[in-house]
């Protein structure tokens, strides 16, 4: 367990916490806002492509939400975990979050093992339901505010958990769906040779500016796309003119960001 906010300025010395999150349409960012605005000095920091790999030392606490991609993390969240610098945390308080449409699976199990491998030690583990958006894959439902209100109710309890700095015991990684979750996952950069941009393009540059991945460059006012996309598909579910479309599948579907995030809002946490 941490030492509390109150033994930190006892003690002369302010203590901070952090969250980093990934997101493609602001679900994991929303639930990373819900937690830092019960949590005092709290830096909320984005996991993109050329970040500062470096987690400060000495937190307070230490918090990520990411989404659930084919029951485990998203490519660029298990290599963030893989890749960053821990320097030794002391007494932090560490927690995870997954986010999913469903069943999280191994999400939470997954930053466990990954951090054990840092020596980090993971006291606290939760999913939360949220609105199904993996847009590529269905149709979107219609009911988007219901669920986001029925999902604030369903985050309460682990936001208390967190501030409190509860433990909870986390399940080990389910094997089986780990290698269903690998080869489901390894032509996922590819995934930006099937974006279609249609001639409703307005050159607004929406779709690079929420990109984690930087997988997409402007060209004569025209987005084109790379090979190292992460399928979080933030370009179509923001392009405020559905200009973007996926293989001719997506144009139909819907669009969906949390109704408390604003576009403009995710694209800063990227600059």
């Amino acid at each position: 367990m941490g030492l509390t906010d109150g033994q930190a300025g006892k003690w002369g010395r302010k203590m901070r916490n952090r969250i980093y999150f990934f997101t493609g349409t602001g679900n994991s960012l929303w639930v990373a806002k819900e937690i830092a605005s019960k949590t005092p000095d709290c830096d909320i920091v984005a996991i993109r492509k050329d970040m500062d790999m470096t987690v400060p030392a000495g937190l307070e606490r230490l918090g990520f939400v990411v989404p659930t991609y084919a029951w485990a993390q998203p490519l660029m969240v298990a290599d963030f975990f893989r890749t960053a610098v821990f320097p030794k945390q002391g007494r932090t308080y560490v927690f995870a979050v997954a986010t999913s449409g469903g069943l999280a699976f191994n999400a939470v199990p997954q930053a466990k093992a990954l951090l054990s491998e840092k020596g980090v030690s993971l006291n606290y583990g939760a999913s939360l339901t949220m609105y199904r958006n993996s847009v590529l894959s269905y149709k979107m439902g219609q009911d988007a505010a219901k669920l986001a209100a029925q999902s604030a109710k369903r985050a309460a309890p682990v936001i208390d958990d967190i501030v409190n700095k509860r433990d909870k015991r986390i399940g080990n990684l389910n094997k089986f769906l780990l290698r269903l979750h690998v080869d489901f996952m390894k032509d996922i950069p590819e995934t930006g040779s099937g974006y279609q941009v249609s001639g409703d393009c307005v050159s607004c540059g929406l779709c690079a500016a929420v990109c984690p991945a930087k997988n997409i460059t402007m060209k004569d006012g025209k987005p084109e796309f790379q090979r190292r996309c992460e399928r979080c598909v933030a370009c179509i579910q923001h392009c405020p003119k559905r200009a973007i479309d996926y293989k001719g599948e997506t144009q139909n579907r819907g669009r969906y960001a949390h109704p408390q995030i604003i576009t403009g809002e995710l694209a800063k946490f990227y600059e």
